[in-house]
């Protein structure tokens, strides 16, 4: 079956999209259940099992990081649908796998599983958001990349109720295999499903609007025999490409703490009673990213209005969106640390940062985007994708989860002996809340690099739109390259 309408073929990437958040939202949305098959299959202390929690999303994120880099290279020159269908594939084996763990008791396994899922879900994001960008209609651009984002948030709020449902009922194993059974269609849709057209590489696309970027690609010598450093290094060269990625990188160093640990320190911290915390968690995340997603999109669309051609404005706004949401945004997280103690409050601080934080998503995709020649998009989407989660996402959960068993030791997972069931340590929120709220706080201050490095970002972008030489958005030259 084909898929010829491209509203289509969008649908099936949001679709395929939602279930990846979901399956990375399993383990943090049931810490309860995680921390006790750690405790009981490692033989490690209660107050040490947050490590192996982080290790668990790090491992996830480390393999994910280098291989969206390897397959937006391979993009440049195969059909990076093909690619994006083997790796559904290998992911829908590894979500079965880590289900395997709980019934055969190994850690071990269940980190091989989180590894290997990385290396399947990589594949797909790689390709597409450029897919996206180049296919979407030009006046909604952007508010499309936002809707793809909202998959990313509805995915992820889903994946915290959903990993807490199924450990609360059925079993955090069967969570995985469930949704390996739902990914398996959509995997086979995406190998089979897609027409030929919107299956080109990079360096062969041939919709008419890009004639003259093949043409001028082919002048610079783009070829089938494009070398790795040569790109990398031709990359790397863009001020505005590093200065993006760098700020990219500490925002994902604090959502992924949050992401690991917001349940958690919900709980721990006495805000929210267990039962409901992951779902008031993952509905606060899922909000926010429903409206602050396409929220985001469709003001950069709009004050691109009658200029979506002009890739010096659309950058220039781009920028100056990512920084001021993000000064933003970081005043209201750190009002939520500050109001822990009043439930109410801390949800709605936290939601309106969060709102903040995620209309700057899509901005952020376009500023890469707009960074580097239209073939070597791709990779560079794997480029920034691999550095952000080199220097955010793998660290963070690891770092947060030693923290976490220094600053509140009395927050690991204990045994109720009349009910014979696993419970948080009773102790949690008498002694480890201050060191839960110190977390927090540890979490946002990380986001203040976020600030530094796109003001500078903005500052580029302000720079490149005074310049007399202006770009269209099909030009393949590449921006700024001298320093600020």
């Amino acid at each position: 079956m084909q898929i010829t309408n491209v509203k289509h073929i969008f649908a099936l990437l949001c679709a395929i999209n939602v279930l990846n958040y979901i399956d990375r939202g399993i383990v943090p949305g049931a810490p309860i259940q995680f921390q006790w098959f750690i405790h009981h299959t490692l033989d490690i202390a209660a107050d040490r099992v947050s490590i192996y929690i982080g290790l668990l999303v790090s491992v996830f994120i480390a393999s994910y990081s280098v291989f969206i880099c390897v397959f937006g290279y391979l993009s440049i020159r195969r059909r990076p649908f093909r690619l994006a269908a083997f790796g559904l594939i290998l992911l829908t084996l590894s979500i079965a796998l880590c289900g395997l763990a709980r019934p055969m008791k190994n850690y071990y396994l269940l980190l091989v599983g989180r590894l290997l899922s990385g290396v399947g879900e990589s594949s797909f994001q790689a390709v597409t958001p450029s897919f996206i960008d180049q296919h979407a209609p030009p006046h909604k651009r952007t508010l499309w990349l936002g809707l793809f984002g909202c998959a990313i948030s509805a995915g992820t709020a889903l994946g915290y109720s959903y990993g807490s449902l199924t450990a609360q009922t059925i079993g955090w194993d069967w969570g995985f295999y469930l949704t390996a059974i739902a990914m398996a269609p959509l995997a086979y849709l995406c190998y089979t499903g897609i027409p030929a057209r919107f299956d080109l590489p990079m360096i062969q696309e041939t919709t008419q609007p890009h004639q003259d970027v093949i043409a001028d690609d082919m002048r610079r010598g783009s070829s089938l025999t494009i070398s790795f450093l040569p790109e990398l290094w031709s990359v790397m060269q863009s001020p505005l490409f590093l200065t993006a990625t760098f700020g990219w990188a500490a925002y994902s160093f604090t959502l992924a703490g949050l992401a690991s640990f917001g349940p958690a320190i919900l709980i721990g911290s006495n805000t929210l009673d267990e039962k409901y915390a992951s779902t008031a968690f993952g509905g606060i995340v899922v909000l926010a990213g429903l409206v602050g997603s396409p929220l985001g999109g469709f003001a950069v669309d709009f004050q691109c209005k009658a200029q979506e051609s002009d890739a010096d404005h659309r950058l220039y706004v781009v920028t100056r969106q990512m920084f001021v949401l993000v000064s933003g945004g970081i005043a209201c997280v750190f009002g939520s640390a500050a109001m822990m103690d009043v439930a109410a409050a801390f949800l709605a601080f936290l939601f309106f940062g969060l709102v903040l934080l995620f209309m700057t998503q899509s901005a952020f995709t376009v500023c890469v985007l707009l960074s580097v020649t239209r073939s070597r998009q791709g990779f560079a989407l794997g480029l920034s994708t691999f550095l952000l989660h080199l220097l955010g996402d793998v660290p963070s959960p690891i770092l947060l989860g030693y923290l976490k068993d220094q600053w509140a030791p009395d927050c690991g997972t204990v045994v109720d002996e009349v009910l014979d069931s696993e419970m948080l340590n009773p102790m949690c929120s008498v002694t480890g809340k201050g060191g839960l709220q110190r977390l927090l706080f540890f979490a946002y201050g990380w986001l203040t690099m976020t600030a530094f490095f796109w003001g500078l970002a903005f500052l580029l972008g302000r720079r490149q739109l005074l310049r007399p030489q202006k770009r269209s958005m099909f030009d393949t030259a590449i921006p700024m390259m001298g320093s600020v």
